[in-house]
């Protein structure tokens, strides 16, 4: 099944030489600087090729400019859906081929169907939601033309952007992390019909929330009204996930508005921009130790109970304002140096000895204090398993905090020591996880617990464990919770 192309002859021309005169001369144009390192994600525009395709040229330059580095890669391209109401979901199209004029390009079906099992009832494969959508079409030229023949796509599409949507998106797309030939796409225009010196005004206020990593302040200023941006979630998604798949600087490649287009109408404009979120290091898995030595495994990782308490309290403070005033707390910047340094970590909470919600990552996105913020409005409202959390529920709830360390990969199961070792387990395109805790509650063996984080977590034979392509990551967890400290 091949998706045809929808807006060619509109917002891009209709032909194969037309179209490739168009973006070879954008990228002629595109003066992108020399930036040392892997780029793990952009974010482009998606307006008609002669008002944003310049800009969009500056982020697919990077590409271009090294193809034999990308060509086999595959482009995760994040986009929103504009056109056809009623909507609400995340969908991945999950098969077959997207064609423009200059050729088709293939479905990375393996990778699209772990993320919409991993996405489980909040995705789904809606081929209607597609129809006419500009936020994706309008990428997939200079995808092809950037990455070469060999590249394969993922389309995905927010029905309805929200915080919560790109959080679970962002965990959803770190599962992948490991691998080295993705590439993510943010598909977004800034804002929409100002003067050209208003928007330029908008749009730095934009610019400057994501050039300094701060998604939590970009939230902010978009719910005050600062900046604007019409795929805000396909952004907050980079942002989020960014950091587990190695990216460590952003950089502003161009930013520009219709009005500045032969075109354009200076009186009313939109705004574009292209940025870069690069791995400068090329260490996609700087997250995971590969020493091999499970017996150095993190023996020192702690954290103090003054951390503890204050980590425990960001938790609860968040989870209330969430709930009683859907606003997300921003809290001020920790002078522990620990908390502000790179942490994984699950947040659980239990009511009346029940499990109430659990959500977590497995590799480190971003500071310790806010991947607690930001777990504790997930596992609030998130965690499928169960209906959001209510107002009259809050005093109910107890919280559990579990700060994962650095994981480590090991060549043998039989390192794995039972109620001490979270462990990681990936084969393909599958993977599942179980906390130490989960060893210790249960009573298993290492044979059992191992065989049933093969099949009830990964979804695998019973001893995928055994096989020599399977790989097995062990960490340790700090957890701890408001009743241990009194705080309930």
């Amino acid at each position: 099944m091949v998706k045809q192309a929808e807006l060619a002859g509109s917002w891009y021309p209709g032909t194969k030489s037309e179209l490739q005169q168009m973006i070879s001369g954008f990228m002629e144009n595109a003066n992108s600087p020399e930036i040392e390192g892997r780029a793990i994600g952009i974010i482009s525009p998606h307006a008609g090729l002669v008002y944003s395709g310049q800009t969009a040229a500056y982020g697919y330059k990077l590409f271009a400019r090294e193809r034999e580095k990308y060509a086999n890669s595959t482009v995760i391209i994040i986009g929103l859906n504009h056109r056809n109401a009623g909507f609400s979901g995340i969908s991945v199209w999950a098969e077959g081929a997207w064609a423009s004029p200059l050729g088709q390009t293939s479905i990375d079906e393996a990778l699209a169907d772990s993320i919409l099992k991993a996405l489980g009832d909040s995705g789904s494969f809606r081929k209607d939601v597609y129809r006419g959508e500009n936020s994706l079409e309008t990428q997939l030229p200079f995808i092809q033309y950037a990455f070469g023949p060999s590249v394969k796509i993922v389309p995905i599409i927010f029905g309805t952007q929200s915080v919560q949507a790109s959080i679970l998106l962002a965990e959803v797309l770190s599962h992948h992390a490991s691998r080295e030939d993705i590439v993510i796409v943010a598909s977004t225009d800034l804002s929409h019909y100002h003067s050209s010196d208003s928007a330029k005004t908008l749009d730095q206020s934009f610019i400057d929330a994501v050039t300094s990593w701060e998604p939590e302040s970009l939230i902010s200023r978009l719910q005050s009204g600062r900046c604007e941006a019409c795929g805000f979630g396909t952004v907050l998604t980079l942002m989020f996930c960014a950091r587990g798949f190695g990216a460590d600087k952003v950089f502003e490649l161009n930013s520009s508005n219709s009005g500045e287009s032969p075109q354009g109408d200076e009186t009313s404009v939109v705004g574009y921009l292209s940025a870069a979120f690069m791995d400068s290091k090329h260490n996609v898995n700087k997250q995971i130790d590969e020493t091999n030595n499970a017996e150095n495994i993190n023996s020192e990782y702690s954290l103090s109970e003054k951390q503890k308490k204050y980590l425990l309290q960001l938790a609860r403070r968040t989870i209330e304002d969430y709930i009683n005033k859907e606003e997300i707390y921003s809290p001020k910047l920790p002078g522990d140096e620990q908390l502000k340094a790179d942490g994984a970590v699950f947040v659980t909470l239990h009511q009346d000895g029940q499990l109430r919600g659990c959500i977590g990552q497995m590799i480190a996105q971003g500071p310790l204090y806010l991947a607690v913020r930001d777990m504790a409005i997930s596992a609030a409202v998130n965690d499928h398993r169960f209906r959001p959390v209510g107002q009259d529920e809050l005093d109910k709830i107890d919280i559990e905090i579990s700060v994962l360390s650095p994981m480590q990969e090991i060549d043998d199961w039989h390192k794995i020591e039972i109620g001490k070792h979270g462990v990681w387990l990936r084969k393909g395109f599958n993977s599942g996880v179980f906390l130490p805790q989960v060893g210790r509650d249960t009573g298993w063996s290492r044979e059992q617990f191992l065989e049933e984080l093969s099949s009830q977590k990964a979804g695998l034979s019973r001893n995928a464990y055994r096989d020599s392509s399977t790989q097995l990551y062990i960490f340790t967890v700090v957890e701890f919770d408001e009743g241990e400290f009194g705080l309930r």
